[in-house]
């Protein structure tokens, strides 16, 4: 199991069970609808240890090539369907028929929540058995075999620290600190940066040619106007850009000052913003 570490008897016992559930068993899977046949299967769990499901036997799961083909070699069994895996934390608890075990039928159900029960039949006593103590362990621990909750991050800081990012911020005097970089480390502005440069080196080149022929004719361009405004407009809007977040920035500090909260703390939600 993966996820789960053994820390003891009964850890060391789920984690050998799902070694083996991993290699898989060979079992009887028991149709609900009576019209179909039953159908040879392989028990088994996914690597993480968290999952289960079942696919057709193949001559690996056998000792020999003859006892595959004598088990599995007619059309009685086709081929798998199950798409779906069946999550380990839902089973609920594991049944057997006691007038069908002194039958020699090793008869199993295996209970999920919140999904239908999966019928089996081992194929001997001693798989039977074991698995019958495994998937009992299993459901009195299910939950071991709960994943745990994905990343939901409440704010872009919680974002950086999870992947360890480091935005540019420039210390200006002891305390107070610039975001000068719009939230971007040193590597993502050089990045963005070079592209902005070929960018406006080539809008520079064709502002000169159009400067050049402007001059040789001695008339007025309105594309080169606007390209001197365009210009001016962009800068200010970087200017503007940097200017607003740093005010963003400092509001937030005196909010969290006046709260008594800390850097890393979140802000509570205003109701009127």
């Amino acid at each position: 199991m993966a996820d789960v570490k053994p820390a003891d008897k009964v850890d060391e016992a789920i984690e050998e069970f799902l070694f083996h559930l991993k290699n898989g068993f060979v079992i009887t899977k028991l149709p609900k609808n009576t019209l179909r046949s039953p159908q040879r299967r392989v028990l088994f769990c996914d690597e993480s240890g968290h999952m289960i499901n079942w696919r057709s036997a193949r001559q690996s799961d056998y000792a020999t090539k003859a006892e595959y083909l004598a088990d599995c070699g007619h059309n009685a069994y086709s081929e798998s369907k199950r798409k779906v895996s069946i999550p380990l934390s839902a089973l609920v608890s594991c049944q057997y028929s006691k007038d069908k075990f002194e039958a020699k039928e090793f008869f199993m159900r295996l209970v999920f929540e919140g999904h239908r029960n999966l019928d089996i039949k081992l194929m001997n006593q001693q798989d039977f058995e074991y698995c019958m103590d495994g998937f009992e362990l299993v459901a009195k621990n299910r939950e071991r075999f709960i994943k745990p909750p994905s990343f939901r991050p409440e704010s872009m800081q919680e974002v950086w620290d999870a992947d360890n990012y480091h935005p540019l911020v420039w210390e200006y005097s002891p305390g107070k600190t610039c975001n000068i970089g719009c939230g971007n480390d040193v590597e993502d502005i050089l990045l963005i940066s070079s592209c902005y440069g070929c960018l406006w080196s080539f809008l520079i080149a064709f502002y000169a040619l159009l400067m050049k022929g402007t001059l040789d004719s001695d008339e007025k361009s309105t594309l080169l106007f606007m390209y001197l405004v365009y210009g001016v407009i962009y800068v200010l809007l970087v200017g503007l850009a940097v200017y607003t977040g740093q005010m963003e920035e400092d509001k937030k500090k005196k909010k969290r000052a006046a709260l008594g909260l800390g850097e890393d703390e979140e802000l509570p939600i205003d109701d009127d913003e």
